[in-house]
């Protein structure tokens, strides 16, 4: 393993910790607030316990389906990215207006492109492409050119993006006209 990528594993694991940590805190200050504020309750007979136990069930399942609905890590969609259609966008000749603000979008791989261990992703962003610090591109965007230094292998969503109609990068893609 490189030093570079051992300073950001551990970075990723520091962050990690001081983020579990600073959970536990506000989980423990919240379970210590509703235990407090149910005895109360029950003590004073505002809140019958079988009620409650029914109320905190329904509850719980709610958000159990929530989270399984909506995880934390995010993968992007299980195709096969190398049968991926690819829009007939002629990128070299517009990027020295665009300047590739493609490569600054947040791009989520996939299994694939985990199995395969040529993206770098984010740590801190599991499974979300790592991008420059200095400039927030793309590791793979080359600054100089905007090429992609993995385009062969590059991520499904990369491989079936077209730019010509979307408002985050173009007002008018046909004008050449840039979103600010």
């Amino acid at each position: 393993m490189s030093d570079d990528m051992r300073e950001e594993v551990e970075d990723g694991l520091r962050f990690l910790l001081h983020q579990l940590t600073e959970h536990r805190l506000v989980q423990a200050d919240l379970n210590a607030t509703l235990k407090a504020l149910v005895e109360t309750l029950i003590a004073h007979g505002a809140l019958h316990p079988g009620e409650y136990e029914r109320r905190r069930q329904r509850a719980l399942d709610a958000a159990t389906d929530r989270l399984q609905e909506r995880p934390m890590v995010q993968v992007g969609a299980a195709v096969d990215k190398y049968a991926e259609p690819a829009p007939q966008i002629d990128c070299a000749a517009i990027y020295p207006i665009c300047k590739a603000r493609c490569c600054k979008l947040n791009v989520h791989l996939s299994a694939q492109d985990l199995d395969e261990r040529v993206i770098h992703w984010d740590y801190g962003k599991p499974y979300q492409i790592r991008k420059r610090p200095e400039d927030n591109y793309c590791v793979h965007s080359e600054p100089e050119t905007g090429r992609c230094g993995v385009y062969l292998q590059r991520p499904a969503i990369c491989r079936s993006y077209d730019c010509r109609n979307d408002k985050r990068i173009w007002v008018d893609f046909e004008q050449r006209i840039l979103q600010e």
